[in-house]
């Protein structure tokens, strides 16, 4: 069972999620990017895409893209997203 601020915290990295995964397309990198936060040894200088601001103005986004490797069924065009958030 999450609790309320766990809850919150989810909701909020789902917007971010949708944020960075909308701008991945609207400059068509991908036309399947995969959320991979989980992947921390992707966030490399040479993974390093591009940089954002966020919706408020006040902080970037710093996004990370990497290919991932084919499997029967998937669609061509996928790749692995992760980002950081940081000061201007």
């Amino acid at each position: 069972m999450k609790t309320y601020s766990r809850f919150l915290e989810s909701g909020l990295n789902d917007k971010m999620d949708k944020v960075v995964s909308d701008e991945i397309k609207k400059r068509k990198l991908t036309r399947f990017p995969v959320n991979a936060t989980d992947d921390y040894k992707m966030k490399k200088k040479k993974n390093l895409v591009f940089k954002f601001p966020t919706p408020s103005g006040e902080l970037m986004f710093h996004v990370y893209l990497r290919k991932m490797a084919p499997s029967k069924g998937q669609p061509k065009g996928v790749m692995a997203f992760n980002y950081d958030i940081e000061d201007k």
